[in-house]
């Protein structure tokens, strides 16, 4: 394991007398967590507070270059020696940094950074549940469990109703500490048309593409999506899936076994920035998740105006409301059906996108700002105004 240890640009900023807010992820990679807490920490600069995003490590390049973000380890610390370099390097960054507060991100963010914070001292700590408990690994959960119990966590946060419910069962302190702060997201802004997008991306013009986002895991269920492409006859229809992950061969074996090469895309992770280009060049939008907490690319691509096929769990019934297609998670006949329905009634896919753009107004990111900051210090301008003093 390498320790990275190169200053940011932000060394220029810690002179400055704004009151820093850290944000901490576990790893470094596109995914929502790793969204939510670029976008949060640029909103905090704009609300005239420091902030920065540091990861525990880096398991992909993803956000390196960004002026305001940095990472401890170069690779994922698994043993003992690592973990011990890991606390000891994020304890001295929080001390020289003297954050007034710190949001964390994920987990095992949320049980190191929240534990390593309390330890030196910080007086607004706010921990963030992004998904349901129950997903957790054993040993996380119990801790997270423990340190929104005793206090570590001076706030938490659900980021929906979904997950609030699977925490129905934590202990009462627990409970009291936390709130549900619906995630926002600023609107994406494709930098190309549609013909555009798919010229670039190699897709043909004439066909109907059906887009996906996600880390290739169980979770994310994509080789349903496969397997549904396989059920359907007519070569103009497409999928295309940007993300990386545990499951890459597992889904190359499943594409190249139903000789599916030239109908299934494969691009790997791209970079947030090039997420909405993806996107503007689909036509539907599927994300047969298991589980989920929100979904920042399912709702990226109902801001776009795509319609959305969309496993029937409670988060996405919370998200999607009555703006698109609820289908049983693992029903790859329904899934196949669906997306013919979709791909042969151009006027439907009108209509559902429509209703899609309506509903994913309520995404606000400005309001999911104000929500964070009331839940690190209180109500009012008042309870603002003494952070900053405080700091």
């Amino acid at each position: 394991m390498k320790l990275h240890t190169t200053e940011t640009n932000n060394s220029k900023n810690m002179a400055q007398n704004q009151p820093l807010i850290l944000n901490i992820v576990t790893q470094m990679e596109a995914g929502g967590a790793q969204k939510a807490a670029l976008q949060i920490c640029e909103k905090l600069m704009e609300k005239g507070f420091r902030s920065e995003v540091w990861f525990l490590y880096k398991k992909r390049p993803t956000y390196e270059s960004l002026p305001h973000v940095r990472w401890i380890c170069s690779n994922r610390p698994d043993k003992p020696g690592d973990i011990f370099r890991l606390l000891y390097t994020l304890r001295k960054w929080i001390i020289e940094a003297a954050p007034i507060a710190i949001i964390t991100y994920t987990h095992y963010a949320n049980v190191i950074g929240q534990l390593v914070a309390w330890s030196v001292g910080i007086p607004y700590r706010l921990a963030t549940q992004r998904n349901p408990s129950w997903s957790y690994p054993l040993g996380a959960r119990w801790c997270d469990r423990l340190c929104g119990t005793l206090g570590i966590y001076t706030a938490n946060i659900y980021v929906s109703e979904s997950v609030k419910k699977s925490f129905a069962s934590y202990p009462l302190p627990y409970r009291r500490r936390s709130q549900v702060v619906v995630n926002g997201l600023a609107k994406p802004c494709p930098s190309v048309t549609k013909a555009e997008a798919r010229q670039k991306l190699g897709f043909p013009q004439e066909a109907v593409i059906i887009v996906n986002v996600g880390r290739l895991s169980y979770q994310k269920n994509q080789e349903m999506l496969v397997k549904a492409i396989a059920r359907i006859p007519d070569n103009k229809v497409i999928l295309a899936i940007a993300g990386d992950g545990e499951l890459r061969a597992q889904i190359h074996t499943l594409i190249a076994r139903n000789d599916l090469t030239h109908r299934v895309v494969l691009l790997g992770e791209l970079l947030p920035s090039q997420i909405p280009d993806f996107l503007v060049a689909g036509d539907i939008f599927a994300f047969p998740s298991r589980y989920e907490a929100f979904g920042f690319a399912l709702v990226e691509a109902m801001m776009l105006g795509l319609p959305v096929l969309v496993s029937d769990i409670d988060a996405h019934r919370e998200v999607v409301g009555d703006a698109g297609i609820f289908l049983p998670v693992d029903n790859i006949e329904a899934w196949t059906q669906a997306i013919i329905s979709l791909v042969e009634d151009p006027l439907l896919r009108t209509e559902m996108a429509a209703r899609a753009q309506e509903r994913a107004k309520a995404y606000d990111l400005d309001r999911m700002i104000d929500g964070y900051l009331r839940a690190l210090f209180g109500e009012g301008p008042d309870a603002r105004y003494s952070a900053r003093r405080r700091s």
